[in-house]
């Protein structure tokens, strides 16, 4: 008698789940937004995202075109039970991200207070626009140039690594052998550490952040799949702790020793140490000046080490995956690989063969290059928004209600034919000074727009463009036969990534 009624309750309370997951699948209807019709029950309109079969951006740009052809500016969507709102007109695209940015100014809900959420990237409110105050000195052009000469070190031993591959007959994996050059970049020049990746990929720095990233790409185990599915925990639920212990703890002794011995380097560290101490960034005027507690506002400790850690993450994994989808499309485009290398050595004919930070910026056909890659191969395949107050659609009596996730996808609005006309071709033309300007405002956007754009655009560029001439100058690079193209996206990965790899065989110019 007791399982039956247990029986019969568990019944009830599985059929109220369901029927109440139905109805959350009429949301977008019953405000008078187009949806699509036919969700799964578990997955929302998202089944393909949770069972791994296709990349998010992939995804989003299949619902975008369903709604682009309804003639509609935006729809709603499903991931799981939960309600997404996305954009698809420019104009729209327009009013969140900029106009009416105080309705949607922040990127996500945050997840937890650890490190790794503990930055700019995922504040919001009073927090987000004093950090973004006290940080924004940090990429400017000046300081850049402060950068610079580490980042050059690092060009040497991404040439000599290249060189050896090539000596040996070695097909390499491109995207692999990139990210140990920008791992020991954003080692050197984000807290002063050599973390000699290039020599030796088993380094504790490299492996660390290549961890970081399969723990994002790591399948919910069966139980907590279900608690997903029913809402219960977030499904982008995952435990980092040791790593974060890990920049926690280099960041903390790094920053002890050079308070205790008044070490001053030309680094990312140098300025968050400055931030700490005075609560603004300045030029070095007296290098024990940054040692000097002034009370107006500092950075916590934590503060500090989060603000590295996104500095970290955000500058090793996007850089080298932009190189290496670069390098994909040169190996695929011979004349561009071959008018990219005669700019190249131009440049440096007149700057007596040196890779000056000067004559990185005379490198414009470089810069289109890297333009067009982030154009077909966003890193971030979506852009997020969070409404983070009632907004009201213009000219509508919809409201969009605080809490509602929004989505930019921009792997979609990048690669369409309104905007880019033949959009699988490479063409970096299309960025140069004639043809900028004839580009619609708000389809591209790889770093972002308005007022939360990426802050570290200045030293992804830099660091993108001086890979890229240091590799081109010296080396020649064709698909091998393992690397098919166009290529198939990797549907486990965040990131927008090659499955299988991005597999190029080399060899030395004269």
């Amino acid at each position: 008698m007791f399982l039956l009624a247990l029986l019969l309750v568990l019944t009830g309370i599985v059929y109220y789940g369901f029927s109440s997951r139905k109805k959350k699948f009429s949301y977008w209807r019953r405000k008078g937004i187009v949806q699509q019709d036919g969700q799964h029950l578990f997955y929302g309109d998202l089944k393909g995202l949770f069972t791994r079969k296709k990349q998010p951006g992939e995804l989003a740009e299949e619902i975008y075109y369903k709604f682009k052809k309804m003639g509609v500016q935006y729809g709603g969507y499903y991931m799981m039970s939960r309600p997404q709102w996305l954009l698809i007109h420019p104009s729209i695209i327009r009013l969140i991200m900029t106009k009416d940015f105080q309705h949607f100014s922040a990127h996500n809900p945050k997840l937890s207070d650890s490190l790794l959420f503990n930055n700019i990237f995922h504040m919001d409110g009073e927090p987000w626009k004093d950090i973004r105050r006290k940080l924004s000195p940090t990429f400017t052009s000046g300081k850049m140039k402060m950068m610079f000469d580490m980042l050059l070190e690092k060009t040497h031993g991404l040439s000599d690594l290249m060189a050896n591959a090539t000596k040996d007959g070695k097909t390499s994996e491109i995207k692999a052998l990139l990210a140990r050059f920008t791992t020991d970049v954003i080692g050197t020049c984000g807290f002063g550490i050599e973390c000699d990746s290039l020599n030796n990929e088993s380094s504790q720095f490299f492996q660390q952040g290549q961890e970081l990233f399969k723990r994002f790409m790591k399948r919910p185990k069966f139980f907590t799949g279900i608690l997903m599915v029913l809402g219960l925990v977030s499904p982008f639920r995952f435990d980092v702790s040791d790593i974060e212990d890990f920049f926690r703890q280099i960041v903390n002794k790094t920053v002890d020793y050079r308070e205790k011995n008044k070490v001053v380097k030309k680094d990312f560290l140098h300025l968050m140490i400055q931030l700490k101490n005075k609560g603004s960034i300045t030029d070095i005027i007296n290098e024990k000046d940054v040692f000097q507690t002034s009370g107006e506002g500092g950075m916590s400790m934590e503060e500090v080490a989060g603000q590295c850690l996104l500095f970290f993450t955000a500058g090793f994994e996007t850089s080298s995956t932009t190189m290496s989808f670069a390098l994909l499309e040169l190996a695929q485009n011979q004349d561009v690989q071959a008018k990219l290398r005669e700019e190249t050595r131009e440049v440096l004919k007149r700057h007596n063969g040196n890779l000056t930070y000067e004559a990185l910026q005379e490198m414009t056909y470089c810069e289109n290059v890297m333009q067009e890659t982030l154009r077909k191969y966003p890193p971030l395949t979506n852009l997020t928004r969070l409404c983070t107050k009632d907004y009201r659609i213009p000219d509508t009596d919809i409201v969009i209600d605080k809490g509602t996730n929004v989505t930019i996808p921009i792997l979609a609005l990048q690669n369409d034919p309104e905007y880019f006309p033949n959009p699988q071709k490479f063409m970096p033309e299309r960025f140069n000074a004639q043809n900028k300007s004839q580009i619609t405002e708000y389809t591209y956007m790889p770093f972002g727009e308005g007022p939360r754009q990426c802050l570290g655009l200045r030293f992804g560029v830099m660091q993108t463009k001086a890979g890229l001439a240091t590799l081109i100058n010296r080396f020649n690079f064709t698909l091998n036969g393992k690397c098919p193209y166009p290529p198939k996206f990797d549907p486990s990965s965040p990131i927008l990534s090659v499955d299988g790899g991005i597999w190029l065989d080399t060899k030395e110019v004269p």
